[in-house]
């Protein structure tokens, strides 16, 4: 459903994800984010050549080298890219069909209870 964004009173928000009118507020935009920089390949963003992670170099023959470089990047590159969050924990498992699951644990800087943000590289 479409929203009329002169009635938006959070500075925090953007346009969702996958949708026509939709937008996410808040929580739900840090979210979108971190989502979106993890799956974002670094230089891939015209005029924003630093935005993302560098997905490829993380990437190996190795699953669990995988997983570790994976963990490496996010640790560094989130934080830097959206400072509205911290994060708790990165954990990564490979499903049935060799596709790598990562689950990026964090909290807002003015919160404590945990989020999780899923995702497939």
């Amino acid at each position: 459903m479409a929203i009329d964004i002169r009635t938006i009173t959070s500075k925090n928000w953007q346009h969702k994800h996958n949708t026509i009118g939709d937008v996410v507020i808040d929580k739900d935009d840090v979210k979108q984010c971190i989502r979106t920089i993890a799956t974002t390949q670094k230089g891939s963003v015209p005029f924003a050549s630093e935005f993302g992670c560098d997905l490829i170099s993380g990437i190996g023959e190795n699953p669990q080298e995988t997983i570790a470089n994976l963990k490496i990047i996010y640790l560094k590159e989130i934080p830097k890219q959206e400072p509205r969050c911290e994060i708790i924990d990165i954990t990564g498992t490979f499903d049935d069909n060799g596709r790598v699951q990562m689950e990026i644990y964090y909290k807002l800087k003015n919160s404590d209870s945990a989020e999780k943000v899923e995702i497939y590289v």
